[in-house]
């Protein structure tokens, strides 16, 4: 037996454009299955609706990321707020976890947004994932107001917003 592979560092993701409807199943039953590895349970079939719904907005991207992990992310317009996109999904597939997919699948959105001359991204995040708080947060994003009941599960999410206006360039501190 041959050991797994170990990802290098330099290792970039592979991220390709989601089309749609092909990749839309795939895409539901990996939301359903990273819910469900977090979280112990969930309704499958509810959660997959939900996903396939989600292409009914205005998508600004729709991401895959096939190597070395598999994940997806989905950025549409805000909905009453078209200078704005809302970050809707991000998973990464929770049987092949590999470092650095959700954070490339994010850069990629931010990019895109800024690309498509928005002016923020927001999404929502539940009050207890600390590793997802995390990546967010990595990359620039700031809590927005005060949590609030998820409207169909009941739990508290809390709105996270990167805002991409143009302003004065920023460098990084530490060198490099």
């Amino acid at each position: 037996m041959t050991e797994p592979s170990i990802r290098s560092p330099a290792e970039p993701t592979v991220i390709r454009t989601g089309v749609a409807p092909d990749d839309v199943e795939w895409c539901a039953r990996l939301w359903a299955d990273a819910l469900a590895a977090r979280d112990g349970s969930v309704d499958r079939p509810v959660m997959q609706q939900r996903v396939r719904d989600a292409f009914a907005a205005p998508i600004v991207r729709f991401a895959i990321a096939t190597s070395p992990g598999a994940g997806f992310s989905l950025l549409e317009r805000e909905a009453g707020e078209p200078a704005k996109a809302l970050l809707h999904y991000l998973a990464v597939d929770p049987r092949n976890a590999v470092p650095g997919v959700g954070s490339a699948l994010l850069r990629d959105a931010i990019e895109h947004a800024r690309a498509a001359a928005l002016a923020s991204v927001s999404l929502e995040v539940r009050t207890n994932n600390a590793r997802a708080i995390s990546l967010y947060e990595r990359h620039g994003f700031v809590a927005s107001g005060s949590p609030t009941p998820h409207p169909t599960a009941g739990y508290p999410m809390q709105r996270y917003v990167l805002s991409l206006a143009k302003g004065p360039a920023v460098q990084p501190s530490g060198g490099g």
